[in-house]
Order: C-alpha cells, then structure tokens, then sequence
C-alpha cells in the first residue's frame, strides 16, 4: 500500500511537535510540507518553529510561511500560557537557514504536483485553508479530506469559552468557509481528544532511548500546562491524536453529522454545531467521538522512540 500523501497546516505549538514528529516517524504517510499559521503564538514563532522541527527531523521537504492572522479580525489573543511565549515552553531549537515559501501558493502547489489526491491535515486555526478555497478553489476541491484538530461536539465543547474551542475561535470566520466548502472532513474536536491523554509514564520506549526527539518531548511536555516532569500528569494530546487518526483510521470512530460554525454570535463566537441527526443540512463531516486511548498511546510511544533511534544512528 503506497503512503498517503500529506501536508501538515500547523501554528508549533507543543501538542503540534509532537504531531509532526509522528508523521515524519510513520511510513503510512508520506509528508511533503508543513505550513505555518499564527495560532497558539505569533506566526514568527510558528514559522521557526516549524523550520527547526524540519532541520531536528532532517525533512528534506518545504516550509511555508501563511497568515499571520485572522482572515479579517484583528481581536486576536495568544497563549502563553500554555505554550509559552515562543511556542515550546522556552526550550529553544537551533534556528534554522531555511527559506520560506509563501504558505497559501504552496499548499496550492502541492496539491497540483501530487499524482495522488493530498489530505490536508490543519492542526491549527483554518485561515490558511480558507485562503486556499477563496483563492484556489479548483485546486482546493482536489484536496482527498482535511482532517481537522478544531471545535467539539457533544459533551465537550470549548476550552477558550464554553461553548468554543481555540482553533475554531481563532478564526471562526475561515472554519464556517472550510466546513461549508464540501470537500470531505474528518472533525477531531475535543470530545475526542480529551480522551487522548499523554503522561511521560505512557511514553517509555521513547525515554529508555534518550535521543534528540526523547530529549524535546521531555521538554515539552513539562513545558505544556507547566506540569513539570511528573510521571502521572497527563495532558491531551489534541494534534497528535488527529496525525494518528491519518496514520491508523482505528485510532477513533466517527459519525456522520452536519457540522456549522458560529461566526456571528456575541456569546458563542467559534462554536461547532454538530448536528448528528443531520436536520440542519446533508452530513457534511466525520466527527471524531470514541478513542482507542491505548492504541494511540502506543502509537505515540513506538514511533517516536523509532524515530529517536533513527537519528542517533545517523
């Protein structure tokens, strides 16, 4: 079976590391460049950051540097409080010499030079993905899915407000132009990923090995939420369980449903409307509800400690 190919729409982010990394460790997907947003920092943050993951994990693919902001609000805020102010918790990467490719024309230039239908995988706020379908729209619809690490359903809705979550709420004006564009989406909201948590105990084949990448998790994982290097903290892994569900479809169920964004609301602002009973409109998303927690632990631990052994090797 030929690995899918992918490209990884990311604002790094902790949580986002450690999905690039699983991708460039799992011979299921075939990454071919990772564009970086302004989300959980600054987009000269995000774009460094992205680069320097690159030159860690020896990519020899191109990095994109795409909206350093909302399509059009200027109400923004950052995270420093979960990321840090540079995005992984102060552990600082060697800068990387890399040249930048404008984000947007990449993605549409990736998506034209596959042979093979490329799945987007944004694992942070969609103004890059709706540039593209504003922009490109011919090459968007060739898009096979986007696979999103946004919004929540069910019994878990928000982590910024109540009802929203940071992804969605960023931008919530590009996530109703993605979900209404109708190119297939699999929704990895946060009634999933706050099943998939990750403490250092789960992660024992990566730190018996101590490698670079063994060296950068333990980093960031004491740096998310500033848990420190207690063994039993566990903490969701929301990015990286949306990589997995790319890599091993078991990873989590899905359900069919109608999904919209609020981008009106005073009060709710970002929030996804699941609709399972799809009145509202034809089922438009695969939204992500019941996590294998222990296959993507597992996951997690075999492959990066793989990749951790590869680049001592090399």
């Amino acid at each position: 079976m030929n690995a899918r190919p992918i490209v990884i729409d990311t604002d790094p982010g902790i949580d986002d590391a450690l999905a690039i990394m699983l991708a460039a460790a799992s011979p299921e997907v075939d990454l071919r460049g990772l564009v970086a947003v302004a989300g959980n920092v600054g987009l000269p943050y995000t774009s460094g950051n992205a680069a320097a993951l690159a030159d860690l994990l020896r990519l020899d693919i191109p990095v994109g540097k795409g909206a350093s902001g909302p399509l059009w609000r200027r109400d923004i805020d950052f995270t420093p409080d979960v990321h840090g102010e540079d995005g992984f918790a102060g552990h600082s990467l060697p800068v990387s010499t890399r040249t930048f490719e404008p984000g947007v024309p990449l993605l549409a230039r990736l998506i034209e030079e596959s042979t093979d239908p490329i799945t987007i995988v944004p694992i942070g706020p969609l103004t890059n993905i709706a540039m593209l379908v504003n922009e490109y729209p011919e090459t968007a619809r060739k898009v096979e899915r986007f696979v999103i690490m946004g919004g929540g359903a069910f019994d878990v809705l928000g982590n910024v407000t109540p009802v929203a979550e940071f992804n969605i709420w960023f931008d919530p004006d590009a996530a109703a132009r993605v979900f209404a564009f109708g190119v297939p989406i699999t929704m990895v909201g946060l009634n999933a990923t706050h099943q998939a948590t990750v403490a250092r105990k789960h992660l024992p084949r990566l730190f018996a090995s101590g490698g670079p990448v063994a060296e950068i998790v333990g980093h960031l994982l004491a740096g998310y939420h500033n848990v420190g290097v207690d063994m039993e903290a566990a903490m969701p892994q929301h990015d990286s369980l949306a990589v997995a569900g790319v890599i091993d479809p078991d990873v989590f169920t899905t359900v069919p449903a109608f999904v919209d964004v609020e981008n009106v609301g005073r009060l709710t602002s970002g929030m996804t409307l699941v609709d399972r009973a799809c009145e509202s409109g034809e089922p438009n998303c695969d939204v992500a509800v019941k996590v294998d927690v222990e296959r993507f632990r597992d996951l997690l631990d075999s492959r990066l400690s793989a990749l951790d052994a590869s680049l001592r090797q090399d």
